[in-house]
C-alpha cells in the first residue's frame, strides 16, 4: 500500500486508532478509483459484498418509497466509511448510494475483511464503534422527522452551516451553502417547494434570508433557538 492510501485510511474514523502495521495489512486488498458526480455506487437491495471507504468527495445515501419519493438518510463526507452494518448484517445494501461530489473511493471486499477480522480481532472494536455511530445518526434522523417541524429542521441545518462556515454568526454574516436546494430539502426531510416557503417565512420573521446558495444571518439568537428545538 502506498503512503498516500495509508494516510487517507488513517483519516477515516474506523481506522484512525489502528497501528501502522495493521493499517498496511488492511490496505493491501483495497481497490481505489476516482468517482464522479452522479455516479451510482450501489442500489438498495444490491449484494453488500464490499465495504466502501470514501477517501474524498461526498455520497448521498437514500431510500425510495413506493410512490418514488426519496428519503435522504445521510450525506457522507469523505474521509469516511459507511455501510458496515450491511456488509456484516443481512448482506444487502439497505439504501442507494450516489456520488454528489466527485472524489476518491477505496473498496475492501467482504471476504478480505472477514478474513482480517478472524486473524486480527483488534479491528473488531473499531468496527463496532463505527456501526454504533451510524445507529445514532439514524436514531437522530427518526427523531428529527417525528418530533420537530420543518421550520425547526431547516433552522438546524442553517445554524449548523453558519457555525461551520462563518467565523462568528453575527447579524449580517453571509455564507455560501454547499448543497443545492433540492439536496437541502432532502437533508431537512421535506419537499423543495416546502423548503422555499420555509425560507420565505424565516426571512419574513427576520431570522435569516436565504437565496441559495447564499444565506444571510438576520437574528442569530432566533435562529439558534429554532435550531435548538430541531
Amino acid at each position: 500500500m502506498g503512503p498516500e492510501l495509508a494516510a487517507a485510511l488513517r483519516r477515516i474514523t474506523l481506522f484512525n486508532a489502528l497501528p501502522s502495521t495493521l493499517l498496511d495489512e488492511l490496505g493491501r486488498p483495497c481497490g481505489v478509483r476516482r468517482v464522479c458526480k452522479g455516479e451510482l455506487l450501489f442500489s438498495e437491495g444490491d449484494p453488500a459484498d464490499f465495504l466502501p471507504l470514501l477517501l474524498s468527495g461526498r455520497v448521498k445515501l437514500a431510500r425510495s418509497g413506493p410512490d418514488g419519493r426519496e428519503q435522504l438518510l445521510h450525506l457522507v463526507q469523505g474521509p469516511a466509511s459507511f455501510a458496515e452494518a450491511a456488509v456484516f448484517g443481512l448482506g444487502v445494501f439497505p439504501a442507494t448510494a450516489t456520488v454528489v461530489e466527485g472524489g476518491m473511493l477505496a473498496t475492501l471486499n467482504r471476504p478480505a475483511l472477514v478474513d482480517l477480522l478472524r486473524h486480527r480481532p483488534e479491528v473488531a472494536p473499531a468496527l463496532l464503534a463505527s456501526m454504533s455511530l451510524w445507529l445514532r445518526r439514524l436514531t437522530d434522523l427518526v427523531e428529527g422527522l417525528a418530533l420537530h417541524t420543518v421550520e425547526e429542521r431547516v433552522a438546524a441545518y442553517l445554524w449548523s452551516a453558519f457555525v461551520r462556515f462563518a467565523s462568528t454568526p453575527l447579524p449580517g454574516a453571509e455564507i455560501r451553502l454547499q448543497e443545492p436546494e433540492r439536496l437541502i430539502a432532502a437533508l431537512c426531510g421535506t419537499a423543495p417547494e416546502v423548503l422555499s416557503r420555509t425560507f420565505r417565512s424565516l426571512a419574513n420573521d427576520g431570522v435569516v434570508r436565504v437565496h441559495v446558495p447564499v444565506a444571510r444571518m438576520l437574528d442569530p439568537g432566533a435562529l439558534a433557538a429554532l435550531a435548538g428545538s430541531g
